[in-house]
């Protein structure tokens, strides 16, 4: 399981090497940049596991992490669980100035393997667990409670890990 929520993103060469580790074939994301220059990343043909995957996502799963949950999507390499993302489908590069400081500037736009373009739209789960605010509350108050039972959406996706992993284990036991 991938727990990609309020994960603001990072690199994107970060995202494709992790895409890489749970897919073997197809492509992770596209990017165009401002010439109208299109670039395809691929995977490499050296996924760690083709075990079940759920990757949990909500509004604050931004950017690399939106590249990395589009790609496992819409491959159907996982079932994505949680909220709706941010959306922001925009490559930067972060340029130091003299002072220290740093401008981050958009060199490109990506869009997931199948074209989408979830600029301001985000990614829809494949299975949406919305908490209420009295679960969100207690989650905040108590972080020790993420990734147990008493998070609905890791609930959620171990429930449907198991399921989709018990009929294998039955398979791979008989090998």
């Amino acid at each position: 399981m991938l727990d990609l929520r309020g994960n603001p993103g990072g690199l994107l060469q970060a995202s494709i090497e992790i895409a890489r580790m749970w897919m073997d074939k197809g492509a992770i994301v596209s990017t165009i940049d401002r010439d109208g220059n299109r670039e395809a990343l691929q995977a490499n043909g050296k996924a760690l596991t083709k075990l079940p995957l759920a990757v949990l996502v909500n509004g604050n799963s931004a950017s690399s992490s939106e590249i990395l949950t589009g790609a496992l999507q819409d491959h159907k390499r996982a079932q994505v669980i949680g909220t709706q993302t941010f959306g922001k489908a925009l490559v930067q590069a972060v340029h130091t100035l003299s002072d220290g400081s740093g401008l981050a500037v958009t060199v490109a736009h990506y869009y997931t393997p199948k074209g989408t373009d979830i600029s301001q739209t985000g990614i829809t789960p494949d299975i949406e667990i919305k908490m209420t605010d009295k679960q969100l509350r207690r989650l905040l108050r108590n972080p020790k409670l993420l990734a147990t039972q008493q998070d609905p959406q890791y609930a959620r996706a171990s429930a449907t890990l198991r399921y989709k992993f018990i009929p294998n284990l039955w398979q791979l036991m008989r090998v």
